[in-house]
C-alpha cells in the first residue's frame, strides 16, 4: 500500500510523524530517502515523540552516524548514511546489533544501502519531496508484512484531519 500525505508546515510534519509513531511495532525498519533539506530528521524527531521520547533529544547523527533513544516504547536507533557514500559496512557501525525484532530502525539517506542490504527487506519506505517553497510531499510504501501499521497510520491521519492520497489495499 501506498499513501502519499502532503505537509504545508512543520506542524503538519510533526502530527504525521506522531500518528506514525503511534502504529509502529518492535523490529519495524523505516527507510527514508530525500533530498537535504527535505525534512528527515523532523520527520524522525516527530516519530521518536509517538514513541515516548523527547523530540529536543532528536538530531541528526550526520557525523555520529548513529543515536540510539532506549526510551523509546519500542526503542529507536536513528541513522545517517550521509557521510558514508554508497554501500556502507552496515557491520562497521554496529547497526546489526539493532536487528533484533526489538527496536525501531530509522535511516536517512537509504538511497545509499546497496540492493542486497537486509534493511531493505520487509522495510517501509518513504520518499520525502519538496513540492514548493514550504509544502513537502511523503510518499509512505508499506511492504505487505506492515499493512496493519498502515491501516493504524491511516486511522491516525483521520482522526487528525491529516489528507492523503492512498493506493493499493
Amino acid at each position: 500500500m501506498r499513501l502519499i500525505v502532503r505537509a504545508e508546515r512543520e506542524s503538519d510534519t510533526a502530527k504525521m510523524g506522531r500518528c506514525l509513531g503511534s502504529c509502529l511495532k518492535p523490529g519495524t525498519n523505516i527507510l527514508m530517502s530525500g533530498d537535504l533539506g527535505a525534512g528527515k530528521t523532523t520527520l524522525t524527531k516527530a516519530v521518536a515523540e509517538g514513541l515516548g521520547i523527547d523530540p529536543q533529544h532528536v538530531t541528526s547523527p550526520t557525523f555520529s552516524i548513529l543515536h540510539h533513544f532506549p526510551e523509546g516504547n519500542p526503542p529507536l536507533v536513528h541513522v545517517d548514511l550521509y557521510r558514508l557514500g554508497e554501500n556502507p559496512d552496515l557491520d562497521e557501525i554496529g547497526i546489526e546489533e539493532y536487528l533484533d525484532g526489538v527496536h525501531i530502525l530509522m535511516v536517512e539517506w537509504s538511497e545509499y544501502l546497496g540492493e542486497e542490504s537486509p534493511l531493505k527487506q520487509k522495510a517501509l519506505l518513504i520518499s520525502l519531496t519538496f513540492n514548493g517553497e514550504l509544502c513537502r510531499k511523503f510518499d509512505f510504501e508499506f511492504p505487505q508484512e506492515l499493512q496493519g501499521i498502515a491501516g493504524c497510520f491511516q486511522k491516525c491521519l483521520e482522526e487528525q484531519g491529516i489528507k492523503y492520497e492512498s493506493t493499493g489495499t
